[in-house]
Formats: C-alpha cells, structure tokens, sequence
C-alpha cells in the first residue's frame, strides 16, 4: 500500500470517528469543461466537520454523469469529482487546486442536495521509469513534489513515483520535485544530484512528458533522506 502526505492548508481540529450512516443523500451531475457528462468519473463525499476512521463516501458516474452519494449521516461535506486516467486529479487536494470548495450541508430539516459538479482542472502528467543510473536495475523511490511560490503546499511519499510510473502534475504552476533513494545520491528535476542547480518543472493542461529517472550510487548525508516534517524510515540515507 502507497503512504503518501499531502499538506495543503490547515484545518480546525476535528474528532474522528467511525463511518455511520443516515438520512442525507447527495447526487448530480459531473460535467467537463464542454459541458458534456462525465462518464466514470469518481465523485467523494469528504466530511468537513468530522474526522473519519473509514473510507470516505463516494460514487461513480453513469453514462449521463450523474451519481448519487446515499446513507450519509448529516453534516458538511466537500464533493469533489475525479478521473484520473484522463488526468484528471481530485481537486480536494489543495496541491491541485486554488480554488474553493462551496461546502454542502445536510440537515434535519434538508437531508439532502443537488450538485452540479466541474470537472477540472485538468494536470500535466509526468511518466517515466526509476533505474539505477549504472546497472539499470528498477527503482522504487521516494518522492517530494512541492509548489515553488509555497513549499508548505507538498505532496510527498512512497508510491507516487515507482519504477515505472505515471503521475499528475498541477497544471501551469511551478513544481519542485525531489527523488531520494537508500543509496543513491538525490535526484532532482531536471536531472541533478545537486539541490543548487534544482529547477522547476512546469507542464500544461494535458501535457503528458517522458522522464526518465537515473540513480547515481552515493550516498550525501546532507542531501539525501526525508525534506518533509514526517520521514519514512526507509528513505533515510
């Protein structure tokens, strides 16, 4: 299973709790930017006010891109689409998108709503393959993406980048990317081992880019490792 962090803006303190359900009942429509419906699209239900210890509620769309999102206890949630194969990430994480979500509220007395739902923006996607620069052999790394106008706004982990992989990239902004590796000295975009020389990546909405990743063996106690608050032990040098 891919551990993955994603910080994107605080939030008030929250309780958790377990999955239970109710009365509220949230459904629509997805649409693109043509206003055609979204087919297969994956729309999620992210509670606003609670915590949750389960999976969050969620629905695909038919063939007219309507869903329907039912049993939900009352409360305020932020609906939010996404189609990933035709690169389209989920937008309720800040990392993708500036914009604000309009929250929905369920109550006693409106259990439930109507949501006409955009989908987009649509990312860059970066594929590629991960290899030992020296015996090609496949890589398994760690992985740092962050907004250069704000470092605290990152994703990073294991699982996003793998030996061969495909990612989504916010589109038309300013992306640092770090790759780290037990043994290796640090990669960065656009191929440099030295975080001085680090430049951002920058793709277009749909843009699909090739980039292979080249490992050097070494090992730089004052590059390597985690750059984020939380480290996975095995992506310490």
């Amino acid at each position: 299973m891919a551990a993955v962090l994603s910080s994107c803006a605080r939030h008030p303190s929250v309780r958790v709790v377990a999955a239970d359900e109710g009365p509220g009942l949230i459904e629509g429509t997805v649409i693109y930017e043509d206003g055609r419906p979204a087919k297969g699209a994956t729309v999620s239900a992210f509670p606003l006010d609670r915590g949750l210890a389960a999976k969050v509620p969620s629905a695909d769309t038919d063939e007219l891109g309507h869903f329907q999102i039912n049993r939900l206890w009352l409360g305020k949630f932020a609906v939010t689409a996404k189609k990933e194969a035709e690169g389209y990430p989920d937008t309720n994480n800040y990392f993708y998108s500036d914009r604000k979500i309009a929250p929905i509220v369920l109550s006693l007395s409106n259990p439930s709503a109507t949501d006409t739902i955009l989908l987009g923006p649509k990312a860059g996607i970066l594929v590629g393959t991960v290899a030992d620069a020296i015996s090609g052999a496949p890589r398994e790394p760690c992985v740092d993406f962050h907004r250069a106008s704000n470092p605290n706004n990152f994703m990073s982990g294991t699982g996003l980048v793998n030996a061969e992989y495909r990612v989504l990239v916010p589109s038309n902004r300013d992306v640092m990317m770090k790759i780290w590796c037990e043994g290796y000295l640090p990669w960065y975009y656009p191929g440099t081992s030295r975080k001085s020389e680090a430049k951002p990546l920058r793709l277009k909405s749909g843009e699909v880019r090739t980039l292979p990743i080249r490992l050097q063996p070494g090992n730089d106690p004052s590059e390597a490792g985690c750059n984020t608050s939380l480290c996975f032990p095995h992506c310490r040098p």
